[in-house]
């Protein structure tokens, strides 16, 4: 049986889970792992994650210090797969996560293509920003639709006025830097405050 050990690999600070290193060096999930973060039945997980899979799909064995006796695993790349089809069904924690992984994939790549250096803990920092944003933008959403705002036209003309105030662009959200992305979390968590203490949106906007 292949022995491995644990480590937490974050998402951001808001999101996690323990991934496995097997002792020739390659990556893992196990199950108990996959049947907590998206609540398959604890009793059923294995036979649950294995329909969504390619029939021909077994389980590795793997033994680590929290479970001596072995439990099933699933390597990266089937992780990633897994990933991707629970996200189709609408598993929401996936959707997240598949969100999160191909904006950080997108800025990795064009980091690579201009040169850019981004260090494992700027990975982070960007990853834990652009989740916040995307948390924050509900309660924000909230309050405009309190203050009568019903078409998605009127929510993008906001939105647009409200990221031209940071230099934002439309539709760069994915694909700017930590400060940006900082400053846009700052800008949507007041503009909410604003509205919650009775502020027309437009007016709140002028004060940012």
């Amino acid at each position: 049986m292949i022995t491995a050990i644990i480590t937490e690999v974050k998402f951001g600070e808001n999101l996690s889970l323990e991934g496995l290193m097997s002792e020739s060096g390659e990556y893992y999930v196990g199950v108990p792992q996959l049947s907590s973060c998206f609540q398959f039945d604890k009793n059923q997980a294995s036979r649950g994650i294995k329909s969504l899979l390619d029939k021909s799909f077994q389980f590795a064995k793997l033994k680590t210090s929290l479970n001596p006796k072995g439990i099933n695993a699933v390597p990266l790349e089937v992780f990633g797969n897994l990933i991707a089809e629970l996200a189709f069904k609408g598993n929401q924690k996936a959707q997240i996560m598949t969100r999160i992984l191909v904006n950080q994939s997108l800025y990795q790549l064009f980091c690579d293509a201009f040169g850019v250096k981004h260090e494992a803990e700027e990975r982070q920092r960007w990853l834990t920003a652009r989740f916040n944003t995307k948390h924050d933008f509900r309660p924000l959403t909230n309050q405009l639709q309190q203050y009568g705002f019903k078409e998605p036209w009127e929510y993008a003309r906001f939105v647009s006025f409200m990221q031209a105030k940071i230099g934002l662009e439309n539709g760069q959200r994915d694909f700017t830097d930590f400060e940006t992305l900082n400053k846009l979390e700052r800008c949507q968590t007041q503009l909410t405050t604003y509205m919650e203490c009775g502020i027309d949106p437009w007016d709140a906007l002028k004060k940012i």
